[in-house]
Parts: structure tokens; sequence; C-alpha cells
């Protein structure tokens, strides 16, 4: 069998793979003689994601920029919720758990109002979710008690995640922001009220925010 080559061109090709070889090992010592701190170790994402500035967003704020940059977090996500976050349409929100319950003495001191506005964030919480999962509009009224403190929002325009807010003021900030339409709200005399309808919708207590 002849060769495909001539003996000039083996030559030539083996002279390039030869320079090809050595450009190869300057360039990998050239690397590993460089200083690491400040930098990453090759394979650790963590260690990457620090050395790029991207270990953790500079602003958390679930929503496109010129909604986002105005606003800054003031208490963190709260804990996961504990359970199935699967929701049955068909079953409805179900019987409110005894520990969900037993938050009613924190809503007020009249322990039978109490229990209906568990009760009724509870099953708020639960048709939220529904509209979310579903792309429908609000089923549930959006004030839940008076007068209303404590916002939470699960869906807007320009919005990508779940957020709450402390503060009339501050809510209706966000509201002229992202405008009416498609938004899914809810209102709350009482913090605690607010965490009885994350209960329903089996979500975790979003982060707070305020205004720059």
């Amino acid at each position: 069998m002849s060769c495909p080559f001539t003996a000039a061109e083996l030559s030539d090709l083996i002279s390039k793979l030869e320079s090809l070889q050595t450009w190869q090992a300057q360039l990998e010592s050239s690397a590993s003689s460089q200083p690491t701190p400040g930098g990453y170790t090759r394979g650790d994402p963590k260690a990457r994601a620090l050395a790029a500035g991207s270990g953790k967003p500079k602003n958390p704020f679930p929503a496109i920029p010129p909604i986002a940059q105005v606003w800054k977090l003031v208490k963190e996500e709260g804990s996961p919720f504990i359970g199935n976050t699967s929701i049955e349409v068909e079953q409805g929100p179900g019987s409110v758990p005894a520990l969900v319950e037993d938050q009613a003495s924190f809503i007020c001191v009249d322990q039978r109002e109490a229990l209906q506005r568990v009760h009724l964030c509870y099953s708020a919480g639960f048709w939220a979710r529904v509209a979310l999962e579903t792309f429908v509009s609000q089923i549930s009224p959006r004030g839940l008690s008076e007068p209303a403190k404590h916002f939470i929002v699960l869906r807007a325009l320009g919005l990508g995640g779940y957020i709450r807010l402390s503060d009339r003021d501050h809510f209706d900030r966000f509201k002229d922001q992202v405008g009416e339409s498609g938004l899914l709200c809810y209102s709350f005399a009482t913090e605690t009220e607010l965490e009885v309808f994350c209960q329903g919708a089996k979500i975790s207590v979003p982060p707070l925010f305020e205004p720059c």
C-alpha cells in the first residue's frame, strides 16, 4: 500500500506537530505557575462562582432590573414548607392543621375571631396557589383582614418569584411599577396571618423587601 504523503509532506507534518506539542506544554506550565489566591480551583463550582463575583446575587429581588433596582432585602425567606407541596384542586384546602390553628393566639384576643381568621387565611392561601398553577385571575379577595399592614405578592408583570412587603406605601409603590394586569396579591393585619396563608399555599414565607 502506497503512502498518501510524500517524504517532504510527512517531515513538515511532524515538525508542525512537534511545535504544537511544545506550545501546549508552555501554555500548561504558564497556567500552573499563576497565583491562585482570589481565583478558583478548576472543578470547584463554588470557588468559580465566588471568583466570578456571582456567589450571591447582588440584588435578590426577583424581578426585572428596572423594578428590582429600587428594592432592598430586609429579611430572608422563611424555612421551606414541610410536607407535600402538591395541590389537589378537587379536594379543596382541607382541614387546618392543629399546629397552624395554634397560631390563632397571636392574631387577636378574641379566640373565636382569631380562629376564623386562621381558617380564612389558610383557605385563601390554597386558592391563591390554585390561581397560580392554573394561570387564572385572583379567586379570593385581596384584603383578608384590616388594617392592611403586611402584603404578599405572588404574581405580577416583571416579577419572577414571591415577595412580601410590610407597609401600605411600599405596596402602593410596587403596584405603581407593575400595574394591575395579572397581579395576584393579598394583605393582612398581622404577620401571623400571612404565615398561615403561606401554609395554605404550601410555600415558604417570602423574603421581605423595602425601597432602597
